[in-house]
């Protein structure tokens, strides 16, 4: 109940406030060390599509790990991913529960898969939606990092959301290294520059219609 709360109380007051702009804030929970985030699950979002050029709540569930994995230095598990291991390892499908009951037993089980994991809330009762992303302990279920996004250049549709997640990431990647030793910092930044060159050749191929190997020749 406190954790509602208290994500209640920050969604109330993001929500009426008067910057319109650009706006984003973040929160760490009080003696919370992020460095001890290794890897992060993502859970089913809280989000209901209200425009047709918005994902379908599915299409946005893998948008969130996709954007993960492309750009943070964090190990990023699918959603899909999860409910694998879950169904692997009890025998139950989650994909054939209701929502309430598939969060259930996803909370129940992801410590066994990542030591936190990622609800994402979309209020896009406007044309330019807030982002909610509470980040979670999976062990306690203590809420343990929050970050808000808000943005004029962000509107409702795939891309922007894209656009939205990647932010997030790239954000929690900085607040998170902040206590780390140099040569972790180091590290983490090989790992988010092989991610963004990876992406990149993805996009070059896939733009081109050229494969890795002819791009490579003829250079």
């Amino acid at each position: 109940m406190k954790k509602f709360l208290a994500v209640f109380a920050m969604l109330t007051i993001l929500l009426t406030s008067s910057i319109v702009s650009a706006a984003y804030e973040e929160n760490i929970e009080e003696g919370v060390d992020l460095t001890t985030v290794k890897r992060i699950a993502v859970a089913m979002p809280n989000f209901y599509r209200t425009a047709e050029a918005e994902p379908t709540i599915e299409e946005l569930t893998k948008l969130l790990y996709t954007a993960g994995r492309d750009t943070s230095a964090h190990n990023v598990v699918s959603y899909e991913e999860v409910a694998a291991a879950i169904r692997r390892d009890t025998g139950v499908d989650i994909y054939s529960l209701a929502p309430v009951e598939a969060e259930k037993i996803f909370k129940a089980n992801v410590a066994k898969y990542a030591d936190s994991y990622l609800i994402v809330t979309v209020a896009n009762h406007s044309e330019k939606p807030w982002f909610f992303f509470c980040l979670y302990n999976s062990a306690d279920q203590n809420l343990i990092y929050t970050f808000s996004l808000q943005s004029r250049s962000i509107g409702k549709n795939t891309k922007d959301y894209n656009k939205a997640a990647e932010s997030f990431y790239k954000k929690f990647d900085v607040t998170s290294a902040e206590n780390l030793s140099k040569e972790d910092k180091k590290a983490q930044e090989k790992i988010r520059e092989a991610k963004e060159n990876k992406r990149k050749d993805k996009d070059m191929t896939y733009k081109t219609g050229r494969s890795k190997v002819d791009l490579v020749k003829k250079k």
